[in-house]
């Protein structure tokens, strides 16, 4: 035999055990994955909905008001969502405070197109008589929590004003 033969026949058996080694490695990391349950955990996909808001600077007796418009998307069930409201003052430049959550004040148990809520006055606590309602400055966020997941995260599906749209 030639020593060109030798110096070829250990190449073989080497390049098969590393081919080997990497099937075996690829093989355990998929069953791995499907045994930790990794392919079943998918993010919850917030509702999509077009809000319409309408907002009024003093022309009620009790001050500026919002109306709120769902003008189309997918139905929404009032219990997933609240509304968190910051920077709400009365006249005198006093913060006020949300008392009630107008989402489940006025809105029906599945909320689609069509449904409108309002946010006034009478909804928050801090203000006295002949002051008003002052929401030039303030945040308002649409917030929808999946009620069916105790581990998944809530989503702003709707905000206003829009912050580009913020002076």
């Amino acid at each position: 035999m030639s020593r060109v033969s030798d110096r070829t026949r250990g190449v073989s058996p080497v390049i098969g055990v590393v081919i080997l080694v990497g099937i075996v490695a690829i093989l355990a990391a998929t069953i791995g994955v499907f045994a930790l349950g990794f392919s079943d955990q998918q993010p919850t996909q917030a509702p999509q909905v077009a809000i319409v808001a309408d907002y009024s600077e003093r022309t009620t007796g009790n001050g500026e008001y919002l109306n709120l418009s769902f003008s189309s998307g997918e139905t929404v069930y009032r219990d997933n969502l609240s509304v968190v409201m910051s920077g709400a003052k009365r006249s005198d430049g006093s913060d006020v405070t949300l008392d009630t959550d107008p989402i489940q004040a006025q809105a029906s148990t599945q909320i689609t197109s069509g449904t409108q809520i309002t946010i006034h006055q009478g909804q928050f606590t801090g203000i006295g008589s002949g002051e008003h309602l002052d929401l030039s400055d303030a945040t308002l966020r649409l917030v929808w929590n999946p009620a069916d997941e105790q581990e998944s995260e809530t989503y702003v599906i709707y905000r206003w004003p829009d912050p580009s749209q913020r002076n």
